[in-house]
Formats: C-alpha cells, sequence, structure tokens
C-alpha cells in the first residue's frame, strides 16, 4: 500500500499530467475487506480509527491517495471487483 500511495504521487504531481483528470481504480475490493479482517488497518497508518468496517477503510485508504494531489487534479475514484461480473 505504501509503495502504491508513493507511485500515485509521482504519477498525479508529474508535470506531464498537469492538464488532466485521473481515474482511481481501487481493485479487489473483495480481497481487502477479507485481509481488513485479518489484519487492522490501524497496524499500518496510526491515524485511521474506523476499525474493521470495509467502508470506512476504503474512504480513508481514498483520503490517503487524494492527499498526494497536490496539483490539484481532479480524480474520480471507483471501488472495482474485477472478479465479480454483475460489478
Amino acid at each position: 500500500m505504501a509503495e502504491s500511495l508513493v507511485l500515485f504521487e509521482s504519477v498525479i504531481n508529474s508535470r506531464w499530467f498537469l492538464r488532466t483528470s485521473i481515474i482511481l481504480f481501487m481493485n479487489k475490493i473483495d480481497l481487502f475487506a477479507a485481509k481488513l479482517l485479518k489484519v487492522p488497518l490501524e497496524k499500518f497508518f496510526t491515524d485511521y480509527t474506523g476499525g474493521p468496517d470495509i467502508s470506512k477503510a476504503a474512504k480513508y485508504i481514498l483520503w490517503r491517495f487524494t492527499q498526494t494531489n497536490r496539483a490539484r487534479l481532479h480524480i474520480y475514484p471507483h471501488m472495482t471487483q474485477a472478479t465479480d461480473t454483475l460489478n
């Protein structure tokens, strides 16, 4: 997760994307929910206080990604589960 945040920060603040919008896909939300029950998010992010609630955890992670947006680009986030054919 930390590596993804660093990579996203370098992309979103790159001079090559100054006049663009960003679509942020947060994929494998089902796996994230299962892992959240076993490994508390607080273990990695001490300021997170939402417990195992997937909605709160996803919003928190999205917030962490948007905080890297120094360029003030429009970010369009989407939670996805690529293996779910109904999603």
